[in-house]
């Protein structure tokens, strides 16, 4: 019995890492189920997004929670859907039995190819766009104030968006890492074979190393002069995850309901 699941954002790789370890675990590792009866079972739907990050991890998550674990067959099993660690995965892993058999992925990405993406896809020019597959600023259950990002424009919640994972990524290490197994990794190294390798060697996985294509590439090159201006912001911005995700634990902040 073995479970892999993601902490991650989304456009980091998830679906690479489905195929990365599809390939090497000789399993059928899943991305996102995304079947019409796939929602509120396997999925989570707005309802959990929402409940989770305005009111915690209350009745309805944990219901969702329930029929999350009880889908999921046994042997080997990996999941890098994206959505999981935004709505309970941690907290719920937590209280159930399957801590001692899971393994968490803490993905990472270069955060001005990350924060690009978004805006050359608009991923945040829709409400529910962000309410099903990222995060929104307005929810009440956050650790990064969204008003210095506010004066951004349409940059704003897109790297509000990367520094609010990147905190929870944090905050999820310091808080669960004694329970859970954690292993970090970033998609700009695992696309290599030399990171993939090291990738596979922490999983604790022997034998050749398969690399798959890329996956849900933006099919257009960005333009430069966006790179340039996003990695200029960025560069002026002093950021510390770390620090963050103590403070928050140590002031008492939680997503428990």
């Amino acid at each position: 019995m073995k479970n892999y699941f993601v902490i991650t954002a989304g456009r980091t790789g998830s679906a690479w890492l489905a195929d990365f370890l599809s390939e090497n675990l000789k399993i059928d590792a899943i991305h996102e189920p995304l079947g019409i009866d796939d929602f509120g079972v396997r999925m989570p739907d707005i309802r959990t997004m929402r409940n989770f990050n305005n009111y915690g991890n209350n009745a309805f998550v944990k219901d969702f929670w329930t029929r999350k674990f009880d889908s999921i067959p046994d042997g080997i099993y990996a999941e890098t859907n994206h959505t999981l660690c935004k709505c309970g995965l941690l907290e719920n892993l937590a209280e159930s039995d399957r801590t001692d058999f899971t393994t968490l992925i803490i993905l990472k990405r270069d955060i001005v190819k990350q924060c690009v993406s978004y805006l050359v896809r608009s991923d945040f020019g829709n409400i529910t766009l962000a309410w099903q597959w990222y995060l929104h600023p307005s929810y009440q259950k956050k650790l990064v104030n969204f008003q210095p990002f506010a004066q951004l424009g349409g940059l704003g919640m897109p790297l509000w968006y990367c520094y609010e994972m990147q905190a929870r990524q944090e905050y999820y290490r310091q808080k669960y890492s004694d329970q859970i197994e954690m292993i970090d990794v970033t998609l700009d190294d695992a696309i290599k074979e030399e990171g993939a390798k090291a990738f596979l060697k922490d999983l604790g996985i022997d034998g050749d190393c398969i690399m798959p294509p890329k996956k849900n590439a933006n099919k257009a090159k960005p333009p430069q002069q966006l790179v340039d201006q996003v990695s200029d912001i960025i560069s002026k911005i002093s950021f510390d995850s770390s620090k963050i995700a103590s403070e928050a634990i140590n002031g008492g902040f939680t997503f428990d309901a």
